[in-house]
């Protein structure tokens, strides 16, 4: 059955992530445009491949209309697609970028293209700018995530699992639901504090455990039991690299240590070398003191370890501390409600390396057996 998808590409996307700028919405396209020479190769849009990849490779016959250029024609001319309409958008692109205006206007215009999905790239500020570009829209949606903000329930798990839903929707068997819009205003991040705000809803293609669940906001924990054994199990002249969430932030400052609550910070011999810290500077810190331990939580109820609000922690990075070294901690309340953590770190080898079992700590001496796979995977094995 030939399926008819609006598609299009937020460019900037993800950006912000390895910069540690907790978003991208501030982020200026006409520097994105003079920085990236090769515009195909920026994370939004190799996330686009993946999931386009994904699409042929189980052989799902869809049409797509897709905006001209970087938002879509780009990248579906590089990859040997022909079944296409190419869209002109009334908006010139910035110096070949796209805005948020060029969502909104392409947003509007899915209403009347006949398309049966609309498929964007992006993260939460982008599914806000369709949410609020049309809140009339009956047509479904799905997000392939691809920002640092993906705390929406429009998301597939990854751009593999999108395609997957796609197939089960043509096949007649996916449903169709209304899920929260919401969005973190990137200020408040970057001063410590979650400031999650829902915007609206969107008819969205759900299939259980293809689609990521929404992030809950302000969640108070007692975890001074992990915090006490962190402190008799840290090791002197180790690196240890802190991740973002409440939880960390909480055992941090237990351990007498200030954390930023939604950045990756460093500890080396129970003093903070390191806060708020970009992709850089993280690996200026491993070369400096060698190997690092990797202290992670899964975000909210979305149940990702790695790949959504750390991107900060690279492949690279995450490759030099090993998977013998990622430390995840867990609330009980959180360990009771989640079997499975997902990782999309944006390199699939990598993804399929860190695939296993791992104990959690969720108390002073208290461990929970959990698994973690690639968000991408489809399988339920």
């Amino acid at each position: 059955m030939l399926i008819r998808l609006c598609f299009f590409i937020n460019p900037i996307a993800g950006i912000g992530g390895p910069l540690g700028l907790k978003g991208s919405d501030l982020i200026d396209p006409r520097h994105i445009a003079r920085t990236n020479r090769d515009r195909l190769s920026l994370p939004s849009i190799q996330r686009a491949r993946r999931f386009l990849a994904e699409l042929s490779s189980i052989r799902v016959e869809a049409f797509f209309y897709t905006p001209s250029g970087i938002m879509g024609s780009d990248l579906l001319e590089s990859m040997g697609f022909s079944s296409f309409e190419k869209i002109m958008l009334r908006t010139p692109y910035t110096d070949g970028m796209s805005t948020r205006e060029h969502t909104a206007e392409f947003a509007r215009l899915s209403s009347s293209l006949g398309c049966d999905v609309l498929v964007f790239i992006g993260g939460d500020g982008t599914a806000c700018d369709i949410y609020s570009s049309n809140r009339s829209l009956e047509t479904p949606v799905l997000g392939i995530p691809a920002g640092v903000k993906v705390y929406s329930g429009v998301f597939a798990t990854g751009p593999e699992s999108a395609a997957h839903v796609l197939k089960l929707y043509a096949e007649g068997i996916a449903r169709v639901e209304m899920r929260p819009v919401v969005d973190a205003d990137e200020e408040s991040l970057r001063r410590g504090a979650l400031d999650l705000r829902r915007v609206g809803e969107l008819p969205t293609i759900t299939v259980p455990g293809l689609i990521q669940g929404s992030k809950e906001a302000g969640v108070g924990y007692d975890v001074e039991g992990i915090a006490r054994y962190l402190g008799e199990a840290m090791e002197r002249d180790r690196l240890y690299l802190l991740g973002p969430g409440r939880t960390i932030a909480e055992i941090a400052r237990i351990l007498g240590l200030e954390k930023t609550i939604y950045g990756v910070d460093a500890v080396y011999n129970n003093k903070v070398v390191g806060k708020d810290l970009d992709e850089d500077s993280i690996k200026r810190l491993v070369e400096k003191y060698g190997e690092p331990k990797i202290i992670v939580t899964p975000i909210g109820g979305t149940g990702f370890l790695l790949g959504r609000g750390n991107q900060q922690l690279a492949p690279e990075i995450i490759r030099k501390a090993g998977k013998k070294n990622i430390i995840i901690v867990m609330t009980q309340e959180k360990a009771s409600t989640i079997e499975t953590l997902l990782v999309d770190t944006g390199d699939k080898q990598l993804d399929q390396e860190l695939e296993g079992y791992y104990r959690a700590l969720v108390g002073y001496r208290e461990e929970k057996i959990v698994r973690v796979k690639p968000s991408w995977k489809t399988d339920n094995k």
